[in-house]
């Protein structure tokens, strides 16, 4: 048997919305999906999971339809959504109503249930979220449903106020495989047998790191998976530590090389570290035009080298003042304030 596993697509969401590249964003996460679609089709998989999310709302019933119309063109896949936390599911909703046209089974959430497949042996436990928060202790206890099948929990949770869980206890569970999603980070809770797959797309700047999908393979019960990078775009932390003898136009360039080198087609937050001696101003705005810069943060001291200060300049003012206070320099926040608006006055007065 051969399966994708993927979660937190966020289908409706406008990343960063009010930045430039947001509503490209919007169509690029839909395209990614719509990519893991092609994908499952090509390879011939029998079972696509959906551990929540797929939606960034309760969708309606156009939304449904729209997605209906991609997973129909799954020539052979069985797909099996669970809503989450964001898309849940009331007894109301389009969703809780809908029927799917394609071959998708969306799992109750007013209780667990399971769908088994008798041409795949294969069985499927899970319930949708019915309200945005579940704080239940559920995963910790449910027990797969067929003996003698290969049986798969699919979930969405992994905090105190979403289907929180033990991974001691998961890892020890009696089920083949268990497909986890809520949390974007992807992560291995036990190899092969119990993964959160992360978002497929990035959302917003805390998503660093490589975003896609969980692919597996199953032969005579031993299951292998692969994690598929598939994200358009990664969001990325620039960190840029100043030195004495970097200028502000030196370190625009830097900036400008290494987004150059990561690639452009990241979205980055700029942060500027280290001592700015001189009270430097830097303006990103010539790169913020070009490249996609979520942010820039800046977190410099103007710390003196006191030591080297004094060297310098011992027999004149500037050495006499800090021989006055340097004492206290390094245990004083005031007295460090003190020495350091003293010193901006006498250096750039040019007072000897």
């Amino acid at each position: 048997m051969k399966f994708i596993h993927m979660a937190d697509v966020h289908l409706g969401v406008q990343p960063d919305k009010g930045k430039p590249w947001s509503e490209a964003r919007q169509q690029e996460i839909k395209d990614t999906f719509v990519k893991v679609i092609e994908n499952a089709e090509a390879k011939q998989v029998d079972l696509l999971l959906i551990a929540g999310d797929l939606f960034h709302m309760p969708p309606s019933e156009g939304m449904l339809r729209d997605v209906d119309y991609i997973l129909s063109k799954l020539s052979k896949t069985k797909t099996i959504i669970i809503a989450g936390s964001n898309d849940y599911m009331k007894p109301d909703s389009p969703m809780a109503n809908y029927k799917f046209s394609s071959k998708t089974i969306c799992l109750s959430a007013d209780k667990i249930s399971n769908v088994y497949m008798k041409d795949l042996n294969t069985c499927v436990t899970g319930f949708s979220y019915n309200s945005k928060e579940n704080e239940d202790d559920i995963l910790n206890h449910i027990k797969p449903a067929k003996q003698g099948a290969f049986n798969i929990l699919l979930a969405h949770g992994g905090d105190a106020k979403h289907l929180p869980f033990n991974k001691k206890n998961l890892k020890e569970s009696n089920f083949d495989y268990i497909a986890l999603g809520h949390n974007h980070k992807p992560e291995v809770i036990k190899e092969n047998a119990v993964i959160m797959c992360g978002s497929l797309e990035p959302i917003d700047y805390t998503d660093t790191g490589a975003r896609g999908y969980i692919y597996g393979e199953v032969e005579n019960g031993v299951v292998h998976t692969e994690f598929v990078p598939v994200a358009k775009r990664c969001y990325m932390n620039l960190l840029i530590n100043i030195k004495p003898d970097h200028t502000p136009p030196m370190i625009v360039d830097l900036v400008d090389k290494q987004i150059r080198n990561l690639g452009t087609q990241n979205i980055y937050r700029i942060l500027v570290k280290g001592q700015n001696h001189n009270h430097d101003v830097f303006d990103f705005s010539s790169l913020m035009d070009r490249y996609n810069i979520y942010e820039v943060v800046t977190e410099t001291s103007g710390e003196y080298d006191l030591n080297a200060l004094y060297q310098e300049n011992q027999n004149n003012l500037v050495g006499k003042f800090i021989h006055q206070l340097s004492d206290n320099y390094y245990n004083d926040e005031v007295c460090k304030k003190a020495v350091h608006y003293g010193l901006d006055v006498l250096l750039k007065t040019g007072e000897r």
